[in-house]
């Protein structure tokens, strides 16, 4: 029902639903995925805080000519069960002064004090003292309406398992009067109303923080997201709620009447924004945040340990964890496992509270439920099943109805904390030890892996210039770590790194080996591709060329068996990874024709992290033909203004095995090529080039062409391949049309 003053200030129907557009396909794809496989109905979680409290945060910084406004917006409200916590954060005027005489007058005031940290830090401070269930934060140039914590609570309350709600506000100018005519969603035109999108499914994917500066969320919530990122000044809020709105979910307020105003003065970060460059950096915002979904997705390590009493516990707990395809190490497993540099994604987990009996890499998230005396093991995150969460441990409890709840959340905030420490690996200012590090993946031992290993020993370039990162994607195969042992030994003057990727997959393993690198480049060889010996000095000698350059490929040659040349074609050699680079000069990518791909692929260290690595989603795993992991990585560079060249003094010589010259490997790698292309396209990362015409054009050619050719022959099955993919193509976007026609925001 409309209220009086929602027929008042609009007067007129507000906007229709409309399908999904492409940004809100992806981010609801990724929250069906992330919700199937972990739900968390957060009204199972419970957290040490106090019941129907609101916690109100105030940092401010030299803000003593309009701090007044501010706290006297908060203690007028008509919700009184409430702490405020203002933060002085370094000022240098009556700030402080004016902050403590108001908290000697309401005891729900509590003052803080401290020296400038800025703004994501004096927030993860606030929140940390926080006691209430509800959380906000404010600011000393804004105001609530008198009923702004009332309407909030009321609304986040009727959605017990949504972590943050937010409403709409109005803007005013330094004396508090009412900005009319901005055109910020302004509705109605000339109100001076902020009236947001009424969902987030684009916050996440497109460059834009519709949420503003009236919000609630749930302490539950909080937990799992931590703290602010200190990386993230000016762009704070917008990163915490993209966490948010990926783990805990976000909704507009059933109400629609603005309640807070925003202050838009010179000051104001808003007013800063191009100063700042707040917007300008959201692209990197944005890249990073399509990385933690990829990683919010993908499967971790656990090691599990239960007393007798918490066996049954453990063993359901388990069978969460193999429901949603996560590794479970044994105790023989341990010395097997060498993860270097690189990050573990490791949980211990202890039913009854005690110590690991083995020694865990040091980035190990510790979890411990039934743990004697609260937390003697040094656990980070502490919890139990069917009790209400106390106030006052120093590290808190948390407590869930049931397993499946227990296993997501721990989930969710296992990820986060682990993203967060990627994250500070991504910002760092990095002084590397090597120009150059080799990441050769392999998860067995084949006919050609001690060639490939002795022409990246053998290479023309210093070899205190570069190193070797062996990753084995099949750490329990002793072989493998035998042979780089032997190779340590025989060349003493080369730094080899030898680690273990547990998850299945070479992107994990690329990814490993990224993490683990010193060299300012990685260059990425197939472990049944050798190298010329000027490889490594070529690569290096084409970043060194261009600060500008975040990819360089080379020539992959491929040797062919005699008795496959009647299936390698001038259609089909490519299907091998064979790429050939005409001249002798470096020649930069037009389009994503001219990309390179991985058995000869360098990437510039710190671009490759500012995006995440290769994204788990893609690329091979077992007898999965799928790939793209490289083209991603390419279209990605472009993303974060990074070129991408191919240098054809770069060469390699790919020594396929034998048993993969088969018409299965034409068919499955055309078909699965196809069909990459159309997730690159519908995952946003490849250009919008397809239409159902072009698409129908190229099934109908691929028919056309298989017609002309013998039936069973190599050709033949290059193109009858094409046409199947490009059909089904066709009937996956009817499906995603249909879907976001169905599903209107």
């Amino acid at each position: 029902m409309l209220s009086y003053l929602k027929k008042l200030i609009w007067g007129q129907k507000l906007p229709d639903k409309k399908p999904l557009n492409l940004y809100q396909y992806k981010f609801i794809r990724y929250k069906e995925e992330r919700e199937k496989a972990y739900p968390l109905p957060l009204s199972k979680v419970h957290v040490p805080q106090i019941d129907d409290l609101v916690s109100v945060i105030l940092p401010v910084y030299n803000g003593g000519d309009i701090l007044a406004d501010s706290i006297e917006s908060v203690l007028e409200q008509t919700y009184e069960n409430f702490e405020l916590i203002i933060i002085n954060d370094g000022s240098k005027d009556k700030t402080l002064e004016i902050a403590q005489e108001y908290a000697k007058r309401d005891k729900r005031i509590k003052v803080l004090t401290q020296e400038n940290k800025k703004i994501p830090r004096t927030l993860s401070r606030g929140f940390n003292e926080a006691r209430g269930e509800f959380l906000t934060w404010t600011s000393a140039d804004n105001v609530m309406d008198r009923d702004f914590l009332e309407k909030l609570v009321e609304d986040l309350r009727s959605k017990p398992d949504v972590g943050m709600i937010y409403g709409n506000m109005r803007l005013i100018d330094a004396r508090g009067k009412r900005l009319r005519k901005h055109g910020w969603y302004e509705f109605p035109f000339g109100s001076g109303n902020v009236i947001f999108p009424n969902n987030t499914c684009e916050l996440n994917t497109y460059a834009n923080n519709t949420i503003g500066a009236a919000f609630m969320y749930r302490k539950s919530a909080k937990e799992i997201l931590g703290c602010y990122s200190s990386y993230k000044h000016t762009l704070e809020d917008y990163d915490y709620w993209m966490r948010m709105n990926c783990l805990c979910g976000i909704e507009h307020t059933d109400f629609l009447e603005p309640v807070y105003s925003y202050r838009w003065h010179d000051g104001s970060l808003t007013a800063k924004d191009k100063e700042l460059g707040i917007t300008k950096s959201r692209y990197k915002l944005m890249v990073l945040d399509d990385f933690r979904r990829d990683f919010y997705l993908m499967p971790l390590l656990w090691y599990v340990k239960a007393t007798p009493e918490y066996e049954e516990l453990a063993e359901s707990f388990k069978a969460e964890l193999r429901r949603a395809g996560h590794v479970i190490l044994v105790k023989e497993d341990f010395p097997q496992l060498f993860f270097g540099e690189a990050a573990s994604n490791l949980c211990y987990i202890s039913f009854g509270g005690e110590r690991a009996d083995v020694t865990l890499p040091a980035d190990t998230i510790k979890i411990g439920l039934g743990a004697p005396n609260h937390n003697e093991n040094g656990f980070d995150i502490l919890c139990s099943i069917g009790e209400k969460a106390i106030m006052g441990w120093e590290k808190p409890e948390y407590v869930f109805e049931d397993v499946a709840t227990m296993f997501s959340f721990i989930d969710a905030k296992a990820k986060n904390d682990m993203l967060y420490n990627l994250e500070g690996i991504i910002e760092r200012t990095e002084e590397f030890e090597k120009k150059l590090s080799v990441i050769l993946c392999t998860h067995k031992m084949t006919d050609t892996l001690k060639d490939c290993l002795d022409a990246i020993c053998n290479q023309t370039a210093n070899k205190k210039d570069y190193e070797l990162v062996f990753v084995n994607n099949s750490f329990r195969d002793d072989n493998l770590k035998e042979l780089v042992q032997d190779f340590k030994k025989e060349y003493p003057e080369l730094d080899i790194n030898y680690i273990t990727a547990p998850l299945k997959g070479l992107s994990f393993a690329r990814n490993m080996g990224l993490w683990a690198a010193r060299g300012e480049y990685v260059l990425y060889v197939d472990d049944d591709a050798i190298m010329d010996s000027q490889v490594v000095l070529e690569t290096i000698r084409s970043f060194d060329g261009d600060l500008e350059l975040g990819v360089v490929g080379g020539k992959v040659e491929l040797t062919i068996p005699d008795d496959a040349k009647n299936l390698v074609t001038k259609n089909t050699i490519g299907l091998w990874s064979d790429l050939s680079i005409d001249g002798d000069d470096i020649k930069y990518a037009k389009d994503y024709g001219d990309f390179p791909y991985g058995a000869n692929f360098g990437v510039r260290t710190s671009e490759l992290r500012r995006i995440g690595g290769f994204r788990t989603g893609y690329g091979r795993v077992g007898n999965n033909f799928a790939g793209g992991e490289e083209t991603l990585v390419c279209f990605m560079m472009d993303t974060i203004h990074k070129k991408v060249a191919l240098n054809p003094r770069s060469r390699v010589e790919h020594r396929i095995a034998e048993d993969r010259f088969n018409t299965e490997h034409i068919e499955k790698t055309v078909y699965s090529g196809v069909m990459t292309q159309y997730r690159l396209r519908l995952d946003l990362y490849a250009p919008q080039d397809w239409n159902d015409m072009n698409v129908r054009e190229r099934m109908l050619r691929g028919e056309r062409l298989a017609k002309i050719e013998k039936e069973g022959s190599a050709d033949y099955i290059f193109h009858k391949s094409t046409a199947k993919a490009f059909e089904d193509v066709l009937n996956l976007r009817q499906k995603d049309y249909e879907y976001m026609v169905k599903n209107k925001v």
